[in-house]
């Protein structure tokens, strides 16, 4: 900063470079507001534009502006369908596998121990001589029961819960298969329906090359004529 004068030193006169600085600093804060409220004004405009951008979208999708699809991509889907149920029903073949009866009677946690299963009257039965009378083996195999301290109702109880085991799986065996006869008569239906379609289509496009090599021919045939018919003989 320069020397100030003598009217300056007094007061009776403002420094010119404050006066300027003040001035600097009124424009600086003046330029700042403008460029302050354009910037309100632009953002105001963005928000507006991005407004007018959603409602129209909206009103695209409300009046159905959906992108079309192919019958070339409705074919492939329709393919794909059936592949997906040709791989079901061969992956239903694959998984068909007898339980055996042992694994059964484990699943239902039955005893294992032959003393204590409705078997072991079986064996009893098997060791005592073949020509004696129905009556007199049942009443043998009951006195040998007796005399091993083996409860009859315990081997009766067990001989009742294998037939209830054995009835699970076999209910169960019955339903999955209904169920897959079922879906399989359905897929094949729908195999069945979309072979029909396919030869439908077949005979549709060949009456269809048809009319259109009769018109062509014909129309080629004319062509033909009409040239014979001006052209010079030799």
């Amino acid at each position: 900063m320069g020397k100030k004068s003598f009217l300056e030193k007094l007061g009776l006169i403002e420094s010119v470079n404050d006066t300027y600085e003040s001035e600097d600093s009124k424009v600086f804060f003046v330029d700042d507001e403008v460029k302050s409220e354009e910037l309100e004004n632009f953002q105001s405009e963005k928000d507006e534009l991005a407004k007018e951008e959603i409602i129209k979208k909206l009103n695209e999708l409300s009046e159905g502006s959906f992108p079309e699809v192919s019958e070339e991509s409705e074919n492939e889907k329709i393919e794909d369908k059936i592949e997906d149920k040709l791989s079901e029903i061969i992956g239903s073949y694959e998984k068909n596998k007898l339980v055996s009866i042992e694994e059964i009677y484990r699943n239902a946690r039955l005893s294992s121990d032959m003393k204590k299963t409705i078997f072991i009257a079986d064996v009893f039965l098997k060791a005592l001589p073949e020509n004696l009378p129905v009556d007199i083996k049942r009443e043998s195999v009951l006195n040998i029961l007796n005399v091993s301290n083996i409860s009859f109702d315990e081997i009766l109880t067990d001989a009742y819960q294998r037939i209830d085991a054995l009835n699970t799986v076999l209910e169960s065996t019955v339903q999955t298969t209904e169920d897959l006869i079922a879906k399989n008569e359905a897929s094949i239906r729908e195999l069945e329906n979309r072979i029909n379609d396919l030869k439908k289509q077949i005979e549709v496009r060949k009456k269809f090359e048809e009319d259109q090599n009769t018109m062509i021919e014909y129309e080629i045939q004319k062509v033909i004529n009409i040239v014979e018919f001006v052209k010079p003989k030799k």
